[in-house]
């Protein structure tokens, strides 16, 4: 596997990375205080490993204090971010102090309000690489006897983020096959790298390959950039919007190759439900108006719905929709699917 080897090229640490005392505190508005261990604050919930509940899940606005001695990287819904220890309380209710590193290595203490707080992550230093890996996978099926129909679908997506950058790897097919008609394919693969940058702006690179017969389209590699912004980071939700360039080059079910300049314009939304058991929906629409054969304009949507069936296994609905008004010749202007997937997060 491709991603085993990534690994292995980069190796393991020569010293294991030894786990973190469960020696953290929170405190909940209530008065309860629980030991453990710091994983992950993401949208609003904070994942907490304890000795006697495992690992739980509590919502942030309910917590009024936290201590650990983990380094910590702390982003804010204005974009800032902070990188440091929190091994006291603060001085006033539903805040973290923090002892945030500055660029030379000096600890300063500041006090950021609970409310402010979009994301939390834990750093251990020579951590082994897969272990900061997040990622999911699903696996779907259909058949329809009247008419022979079956659908096969596949989703998977690999990726890590630390307090500079994110990257990431998506793929996403769909087979159907008949018996009164030859089969179609559609699938894609992506690959993102997203800098941060002060007052929530970003850079994003993509690779992008796609293939479509719905479309005409036998291959098609596009290599984009674009700048943008988080015009939403709050708890529970996420909206972001960018614009930049794109190129690709083609190769239709008509044997002709295209190459194209084309604009891209963006936007992402995640919409999060904290309570147990979790639901999550990502919409996005991507839009490519071409510069160098005018009038030509592809886009691509998509909307997954995620909804937790027991811990870390979910049911996905999910819609897909391509457009392009100038298609291989005799192929369709317009591809779209809806489909269901029961799938695994990691």
């Amino acid at each position: 596997m491709r991603l085993a080897a990534l690994a292995l090229s980069i190796g393991l640490p020569a010293t294991p990375a030894l786990p973190a005392d469960k020696t953290d505190i929170v405190v909940l508005v209530n008065g309860d205080r629980i030991t453990g261990e710091v994983k992950e604050l993401l949208y609003g919930q904070l994942t907490y490993k304890t000795d006697d509940m495992g690992t739980i899940y509590i919502e942030w606005d309910k917590i009024v204090s936290l201590k650990t001695t983990q380094v910590l990287q702390v982003e804010l819904a204005d974009g800032r971010r902070f990188f440091g220890q929190a091994p006291e309380a603060a001085s006033k209710s539903a805040a973290l102090r923090l002892l945030s590193r500055t660029g030379g290595g000096v600890r300063v203490p500041v006090e950021l309000a609970m409310s402010d707080v979009v994301r939390v992550a834990t750093t251990v230093e020579g951590e082994a690489f897969y272990k900061r890996l997040d990622g999911s996978v699903s696996l779907g099926y259909s058949f329809t006897q009247a008419n022979n129909v079956a659908v096969a679908s596949v989703s998977a997506d690999v990726g890590s983020r630390n307090r500079k950058r994110r990257w990431s790897v998506a793929l996403d097919g769909q087979v159907n096959s008949q018996t009164s008609a030859p089969s179609s394919e559609r699938a894609s693969l992506v690959s993102t790298l997203e800098r941060f940058m002060p007052n929530r702006y970003y850079r994003e690179g993509t690779l992008e390959f796609s293939r479509n017969d719905e479309l005409g389209l036998d291959l098609r590699t596009l290599i984009g950039g674009t700048y943008g912004r988080y015009l939403v980071q709050r708890q529970g939700r996420e909206w972001r919007a960018g614009a930049g360039l794109a190129a690709s080059a083609e190769t239709g079910s008509d044997g002709i190759e295209r190459q194209s300049l084309e604009a891209e314009l963006t936007t992402t939304f995640r919409l999060f439900r904290l309570d147990s058991p979790k639901t999550n929906v990502t919409a996005g629409l991507n839009v490519l108006p071409s510069l160098s054969n005018w009038g030509r304009v592809r886009a691509e949507t998509s909307i997954k719905a995620r909804h937790e069936l027991v811990h870390d296994l979910f049911f996905e609905l999910s819609f897909n929709d391509s457009y392009d008004n100038t298609p291989a010749e005799g192929s369709k202007t317009n591809d779209w699917d809806v489909s269901t997937s029961l799938g695994y997060s990691f």
